[in-house]
C-alpha cells in the first residue's frame, strides 16, 4: 500500500464532463475512476496502468502567460487556438439557433490594426467575431460600445472571403469583458476563475488608448429616424437620446429621439439591458411598426448599446437634439425630460453612524470595505428600480408571537365597516428591494440590490404612512406610489445607511438601516 496525496481536482475543457481525479505521486499522474461503491480484493493480479510523466507545463498550467495576436494577423491566415484582446464596435444580443441547437451572438471587434478607416489594402475594417453557447447566460452582454473583450481559444476561419473568429465556450473557448475605460476588474467572464498579469495590463493600457482616440474622432454608423420612417428598411442601425423609460410587467417602453424624430419601442426582460433616461444609445436592428405610428419594433437579436458622452457621436447628438432649430416635437419632448441642473437628496442618515463622504457601490460590494471589520457604510445612490413593482406589496403583516408573515391582500379579505382593523396580536412590516446605481456602477452588467425590512423595527422611519391598527386605504396606496414614482427619478438620489450582514458560505447581504425619506405624504420634498 502506498500512502497518496490529493493535490489537484482535475478539471477538463471538453463539453462532456469527466469524472474522476487526478492522484499525484512523485513524478507519476494516474486516471483513477470514481467508484459507486468498494469492492472486494481480487487475488487476481492485475497488469499495471500506463502512466505519463507530469511535464512543466502541466504543472504550471495555472501560471501560464498566454501569447495574443494583433487583429491584423488574424486577417491575413486561418489559425487555430488564438487569444486576442479587443475593443466591441458592435454587438448582437444572444439568440438560439435551431441548425446548431445552441445560442450565439456577433461582435465587431477593432483594435489599432484593424478598425475603419485604416487604410490599408486587404485590411478590413472589423473583424466579426460569432460566440456560441448551451445557454444564454454563458453569452456575453456588453453593455456599451468600446468595452473590451479577451478572447482565449477561439479559431480564425473565412467566411465568404472575409475573415472571423469562433469562440465555443462549451469546448475550449473562453471570454472575458473589461471595461472601455479604467479599472482592472473584469465586468463579467464565462468561467470562475481567469489568469490576469502584468501582460494583461499593459495590453488593457494600450487599447483603452486607442479606443479613446478612435471614438474621438470617429462617427458610428446608422441613419436618421426620419430616413428609415421613409424608406423603411430591415433591420436598420440607428443613434438616440432615451427621454424616457416606464417600466411594464414584462419590460420596458422607451420614448427615444434623434435630431428629427421622436419613437417609442417596447424591450422584453429578457433583453437583460440597464439604459438610464439622458443618455446616447445605439440601437441595432430595428424596424418600424407597421400598424403602429412612431413605434420601432425589435428581434430576438436586436440590441441597445449605450454611447458614452464623451464619442464623437454622442456629442454631436447631445448637441442637436438641444439646439433650438430642433423641430419642435422634439424639443418639447427633450426641454419636457430634461433632468434637473443638480440631482436632489431624498433622504437623510439617523442618529448613529455618522460618516464624513459616502463611498462607493464598487468598493462596498467588493468586499473591500468590510476587510477591516466594519460593517457600517453610508452610500449615495440612485434608485433604478424597486421590487415588488406594484407598491401593494411593499406592505405586510406579521404575528408578533409566531413570527408568522402574511400577505396584506389576505388579511384585508372580508374587512368591512368598522371590521376595518389590523386583527389583534399583528403589526405592518414594509418588505422591499432596492436596485441601486452610482457613478462607480453605472457602466456594468451586475445588480446591486439594497434590502429594506421593518420587521422588529428595524429602519421603520424610512417610509412612514403612520397607519396605526387601521387597514390601508387607497389614499395610502397612491401615496406609495407616488413614493416609488420619485425615487425612480433619474435626477433624485439617496443617502443610505447600510448593514453589511455576513452568511456562512454564501454571498454578504445589504440591509437599510437609520434612514428616512425626505418626503412628505403629498409626494413633496421637506
Amino acid at each position: 500500500e502506498q500512502t497518496t496525496l490529493i493535490l489537484n481536482q482535475s478539471r477538463r475543457e471538453t463539453a462532456t464532463p469527466q469524472i474522476g481525479f487526478e492522484i499525484w505521486i512523485v513524478n507519476q499522474v494516474y486516471w483513477m475512476p470514481k467508484r459507486a461503491s468498494p469492492k472486494k480484493e481480487s487475488s487476481k493480479k492485475v497488469a499495471p496502468k500506463k502512466v505519463k510523466k507530469v511535464t512543466r507545463r502541466s504543472m504550471d498550467s495555472a501560471n501560464k502567460e498566454y501569447s495574443y495576436s494583433k487583429l491584423k494577423d488574424i486577417s491575413t491566415e486561418e489559425k487555430e487556438r488564438i487569444n486576442v484582446y479587443g475593443t466591441i464596435l458592435d454587438c448582437s444580443a444572444p439568440y438560439f439557433m435551431e441548425k446548431t441547437s445552441k445560442y450565439q451572438c456577433t461582435i465587431k471587434l477593432i483594435d489599432d490594426t484593424v478598425y475603419p478607416g485604416v487604410g490599408m489594402k486587404g485590411i478590413p475594417d472589423y473583424i466579426t467575431v460569432t460566440l456560441f453557447a448551451k445557454t444564454a447566460a454563458e453569452i456575453p452582454l456588453a453593455g456599451k460600445i468600446g468595452t473590451i473583450i479577451r478572447l482565449h481559444r477561439a479559431q480564425s476561419k473565412k467566411f465568404k472571403g472575409k475573415p472571423q473568429l469562433n469562440c465555443d465556450v462549451n469546448i475550449k473557448g473562453a471570454w472575458v469583458l473589461f471595461d472601455g475605460t479604467d479599472g482592472m476588474t473584469e465586468l463579467s467572464k464565462s468561467g470562475k476563475s481567469h489568469t490576469f498579469n502584468a501582460q494583461d495590463r499593459t495590453i488593457l493600457k494600450e487599447l483603452r488608448e486607442f479606443s479613446k482616440k478612435f471614438f474621438s474622432k470617429n462617427e458610428l454608423d446608422g441613419i436618421t429616424l426620419k430616413e428609415a420612417a421613409k424608406k423603411r428598411p430591415k433591420d436598420f442601425d440607428c443613434l438616440c437620446y432615451v427621454l424616457e423609460i416606464k417600466k411594464k410587467a414584462n419590460g420596458e417602453t422607451i420614448k427615444v429621439c434623434d435630431a428629427d424624430k421622436v419613437v417609442k419601442l417596447d424591450i422584453p426582460t429578457t433583453k437583460g439591458l440597464s439604459l438610464n433616461t439622458h443618455e446616447v444609445v445605439r440601437i441595432r436592428s430595428a424596424n418600424y411598426d407597421e400598424k403602429k405610428a412612431d413605434t420601432l419594433t425589435l428581434n430576438e437579436y436586436s440590441n441597445i448599446l449605450r454611447v458614452p458622452k464623451e464619442y464623437k457621436s454622442a456629442k454631436e447628438l447631445l448637441e442637436k437634439v438641444k439646439d433650438k432649430t430642433a423641430p419642435q416635437g422634439v424639443k418639447a419632448q427633450v426641454t419636457k425630460h430634461t433632468p434637473k441642473d443638480k440631482p436632489i437628496v431624498a433622504s437623510q442618515i439617523l442618529n448613529a453612524h455618522k460618516q464624513k463622504e459616502p463611498i462607493q457601490l464598487k468598493e462596498l460590494f467588493s468586499g473591500a470595505a468590510t476587510k477591516g471589520g466594519q460593517k457600517y457604510f453610508k452610500v449615495r445612490a440612485s434608485v433604478m428600480e424597486i421590487g415588488p413593482k406594484d407598491p401593494k406589496e411593499w406592505l405586510c403583516v406579521v404575528d408578533k408571537k409566531t413570527k408568522k408573515q402574511y400577505k396584506l391582500e389576505d388579511i384585508m379579505k372580508g374587512k368591512k365597516g368598522k371590521d376595518k382593523k389590523l386583527p389583534d396580536g399583528m403589526e405592518y412590516y414594509f418588505k422591499m428591494q432596492l436596485f441601486v446605481n452610482d457613478k462607480s456602477v453605472h457602466n456594468d452588467s451586475n445588480l446591486y440590490i439594497l434590502f429594506f425590512c421593518t420587521v422588529e423595527g428595524k429602519c421603520s422611519e424610512f417610509i412612514n404612512l403612520k397607519l396605526g391598527r387601521d387597514l390601508p386605504t387607497e389614499e395610502h396606496f397612491k401615496e406609495l406610489k407616488r413614493i416609488y414614482k420619485t425615487l425612480t427619478q433619474a435626477w433624485v438620489e439617496l443617502d443610505l445607511m447600510v448593514e453589511v450582514v455576513e452568511v456562512s458560505g454564501k454571498q454578504p447581504v445589504y440591509f437599510l438601516v437609520d434612514t428616512a425619506l425626505t418626503i412628505q405624504l403629498t409626494g413633496q420634498f421637506h
